[in-house]
């Protein structure tokens, strides 16, 4: 018996780790696994800069914002781009973008020169470039994993993003608290450089792709949107992704440091928050490469749910150890909830369309999230930080209980649920051109 689930677990192990046997795949890994530790320091770093500068929650929010505006507004455009030109070379565009907006950045903190409009005018540059990278950057995973290998690939990069997150979560908590938030902004420069250095060196045939077009730039993204609008569990999921970010995420991301700083120690207790946070991620990376339910949306929805401890538990607050674990819950839920959701799009959408699709779901995600964090440091300020996260934790479990009871999120079943991926990475591997 211990034999037979040893074997299995290694079967189980080897199915979740194929994608990482094509060539390909395994350079654009690496190279998001290193961009990942930079951008766990960030906003972190950021958060605390802006602190110092000002020490107002409302001037945080500003700056938090910043990083999601152009994001919002150019996030079709890049969608449109990496449909229409080689995505290697979008994303590589971005990654230069975003190390020289990083890199300013971290050269005006580490000189005392920083002032509010630069950061906020820094980060509106350095939003940009996530723009054009994040579509872009759905449809080449398609490209370099297969669709047979999507979840696990989608979770792999998940694993990377929470495993690095903990090193670099601690990493900052400790810059920031000693030599100052500039150091841990550079450091996350220099890892779009690394990146960058990777992506250059994807095989030929995937760096040289021109995904098929005939329309216009305005025509594209006209196609994309009509792509999500004829389909109801599409857009109803958006609709509640940017809901729920309203009322529940943006109020943790600007109220989360601010309670911290307040009650609970200041950056060393809202890094050991962010570590709870990915630490759930890591877990949830692991339950989104093995766990296929047979209805996605409705699982991804109830998975939603164990979000609302952490902002409920902010309002008390409560201490940095319960703290925590509630972090960890709410970052086991957005793994799963994006790995099952990204995957469901990639493997419903035909492959010429879906940098476009998936532009639509992620400005839908982040359209009303600047709202919110724009509301929370003026409602804050007015009620209380207590009140605004208590009434995000409510609002969350109402508005998620009642998308569940939509039909058409029950509709939507796992088609492969029954195939298993993977078994032929390594030859498709060994048939790959090789690296430029």
């Amino acid at each position: 018996m211990r034999r037979f689930v040893t074997e299995s677990g290694r079967r189980s192990l080897r199915t979740m780790a194929a994608p990482l046997a094509v060539r390909g795949f395994r350079h654009y890994y690496l190279g998001q696994t290193a961009s990942a530790f930079g951008d766990a320091l960030t906003p972190l770093a950021l958060a605390f800069a802006v602190l110092d500068l000002t020490g107002s929650p409302a001037d945080l929010g500003i700056v938090v914002l910043s990083t999601r505006v152009p994001i919002i507004a150019l996030t079709l455009v890049g969608g449109a781009f990496g449909d229409r030109f080689p995505r290697r070379g979008v994303m590589l565009l971005a990654d230069v973008v975003r190390f020289l907006a990083h890199g300013l950045t971290a050269v005006l903190l580490l000189t005392g020169t920083a002032h509010l409009w630069t950061l906020v005018a820094l980060q509106l540059v350095a939003g940009t470039g996530s723009a054009l990278f994040n579509p872009a950057a759905v449809g080449l995973v398609m490209s370099l994993a297969g669709k047979e290998r999507l979840q696990e690939a989608n979770s792999l990069l998940s694993i990377s993003r929470s495993a690095t997150s903990i090193a670099a979560l601690g990493a900052g908590g400790a810059l920031v608290a000693t030599v100052g938030s500039g150091w841990a902004v550079l450091v996350d420069a220099l890892t779009f450089l690394v990146s960058a250095v990777f992506l250059w060196r994807l095989p030929r045939a995937v760096a040289t792709e021109r995904p098929p077009h005939r329309a216009g730039l305005l025509a594209s993204i006209g196609e994309g949107v009509r792509e999500v609008a004829g389909r109801p569990w599409l857009w109803i999921w958006i609709v509640h992704v940017a809901l729920t970010n309203m009322i529940a995420v943006a109020p943790v991301v600007v109220l989360g440091p601010y309670v911290a700083d307040e009650h609970l120690g200041g950056a060393p207790a809202w890094s050991a928050i962010g570590i709870g946070y990915a630490v759930g991620g890591l877990a949830g990376g692991v339950v989104g490469a093995r766990w296929r339910p047979a209805r996605p949306m409705a699982a991804a929805l109830a998975f939603f749910l164990l979000m609302a401890p952490l902002p409920a538990l902010l309002a008390v607050p409560a201490a940095t150890w319960l703290l925590a674990p509630a972090a960890s819950l709410a970052g086991l839920q957005l793994v799963v909830y994006n790995v099952l959701q990204t995957t469901t799009l990639q493997r419903r959408l035909p492959e010429e369309l879906v940098a476009r699709a998936g532009s639509v779901v992620m400005l839908g995600a982040l359209v009303a999230a600047p709202l919110g964090m724009g509301m929370s440091g003026p409602l804050a300020a007015a009620w209380g930080a207590d009140t605004v996260l208590a009434l995000s934790a409510g609002l969350l479990v109402v508005f998620t209980l009642a998308t569940l009871l939509v039909p058409a999120v029950w509709k939507v079943r796992d088609d492969l649920s029954d195939e298993v991926p993977g078994e032929t990475a390594e030859a498709e591997a060994e048939a790959e051109t090789p690296s430029r």
